[in-house]
């Protein structure tokens, strides 16, 4: 345990290198695990490579979620103020181990099935064009601030069938949440005011949404449990989505081909969505597993109650993997981890793409000549460990008026799959290891790949 603590490497403060070089610069030193220091003094490790992130991933029972077997938090080393929220006990189903992972979950999956395939879309395609309205008449936008930031929370909003004041008060909080400083940590607390107040009135008045689903679930979840599954709801839809949207567009952007192959059909929106989860997943990093014994990992001694860091964007990276990736096979782009993988996977995976679909969908139906305002080389990405999205992305286009959507009657229950469901996931299974994969790809996709994969991250 000395050697790891001499030789980890800061994952705190900003740095010059990107997330993404900084974690190639650790598979080049390291190999497939190593040492880091999440604050000054406490260690963890990054997964890298995708066969060890994918064992770890699925295998709950030889490394558990709960954040409370944390050897650095029992020993001191690791405190609140010192390191951040994502590493700390919350009881909800993604910080738990059975039997309440298993009781939040059941609750979750069950309120969320209220979310069918056709009322997703057309809430999507309304609150899109409505918040893209004001940019469109100006000919000009920030896809990130204007669109991807905005429109989870207004869906989530939506989703617990509350008012569109509460949605501007959601925006508003998660807002001073990113950004940080003094009032954070208030916002912060205000989210909790907010899941807490959404509890107490739907368990007041229930309904047909997603939090009187969860309320009147039979696994019986009291206020507090229900508040902190919708606090969970909240951040694992925000900032992925903010980031799968923006990252998308910003595929789609930053090469002229690209959208061009979309645009005449040679691709589709649904591929081009895969192969972002793939190259610039919208979580990069995410704790932690806790081994439930010391084991031998990656080369390396790793101790009980150790964090594990979860790798996506390493994992995807991994050149064993890479090498052999087959865009047009179930094991290829679908392989990813980026919406996890176990018994932990996002209950609201294709939900979450379809949503990025979507959204993609309607603003290039809006504004098809959209093209960036400023040359790729100068967007800057946030430099969060964890998230990995665009401070921003400034387009133009020429000025639209844009006419609300007529409204379409919303089917509530029974109604069709989601359209852009993927095949059964391949993610319990290991990347294609043919040799010869990309020699069957379609041209056009196998071209939208190679730019992308040449293209920012």
């Amino acid at each position: 345990m000395a050697a790891a603590r001499e030789a980890a490497v800061p994952l705190y403060g900003q740095t010059e290198a990107t997330v993404p070089e900084t974690m190639e610069e650790l598979r080049h030193r390291f190999g497939d695990l190593a040492p880091v220091e999440v604050a000054p003094g406490v260690l963890a490790w990054v997964l890298l490579s995708y066969e060890l992130n994918r064992t770890v991933l699925q295998d709950a029972r030889v490394f558990p979620r709960d954040p409370r077997r944390w050897t650095e938090a029992k020993e001191g080393r690791a405190t609140p103020d010192k390191v951040p929220g994502p590493f700390w006990y919350f009881r909800n189903a993604l910080a738990s181990d059975p039997p309440d992972h298993g009781r939040y979950r059941e609750v979750i999956e069950d309120a969320l099935s209220v979310l069918t395939a056709a009322r997703t879309y057309n809430v999507v395609d309304e609150f899109a064009r409505e918040l893209m309205a004001e940019p469109a008449s100006r000919g000009r936008a920030d896809l990130v601030s204007d669109l991807a930031f905005r429109l989870p929370l207004l869906l989530l909003n939506d989703a617990f069938g509350l008012g569109s004041d509460q949605g501007t008060q959601l925006v508003g909080l998660m807002r001073k949440v990113w950004d940080g400083g003094e009032e954070a940590e208030a916002a912060m607390g205000g989210l909790f005011g907010y899941a807490q107040s959404v509890t107490l009135q739907r368990r007041e008045d229930p309904g047909s949404d997603v939090v009187s689903r969860m309320i009147t679930h039979p696994n019986g979840l009291d206020d507090e449990e229900v508040a902190h599954q919708l606090i969970l709801i909240i951040s694992a839809a925000h900032d992925p989505l903010m980031n799968l949207i923006a990252n998308t567009f910003h595929a789609l952007l930053s090469d002229r081909s690209s959208r061009a192959d979309i645009m005449s059909g040679n691709a589709r929106i649904e591929e081009l969505v895969d192969i972002v989860l793939w190259k610039a997943p919208p979580i990069y990093l995410m704790p932690g597993r806790y081994p439930a014994q010391q084991m031998e990992l990656g080369g390396w001694t790793v101790g009980e109650g150790d964090c594990l860091i979860t790798g996506y964007g390493p994992a995807h990276s991994d050149p064993r993997v890479v090498e052999h990736l087959d865009l047009t096979s179930p094991s290829g782009t679908r392989a990813h981890l980026a919406f996890g993988t176990g018994p932990h996977q996002c209950p609201a995976r294709n939900l979450a793409r379809q949503i990025g679909v979507d959204t993609v969908g309607t603003v290039f139906r809006m504004l098809p000549d959209m093209a960036l305002s400023v040359p790729p080389s100068d967007l800057a990405w946030r430099r969060s460990p964890f998230a990995h999205g665009l401070e921003s992305l400034p387009v133009t286009f020429t000025p639209v008026q844009t006419a609300p959507r007529p409204q379409q009657k919303t089917p509530t229950s029974g109604d069709q799959s989601c359209p852009h469901t993927p095949d059964p996931s391949s993610s319990n299974q290991e990347a294609s290891g043919d040799s010869h994969a990309h020699s069957g790809m379609p041209g056009p996709l196998r071209a939208l790949w190679s730019r992308i994969s040449k293209s920012g991250r």
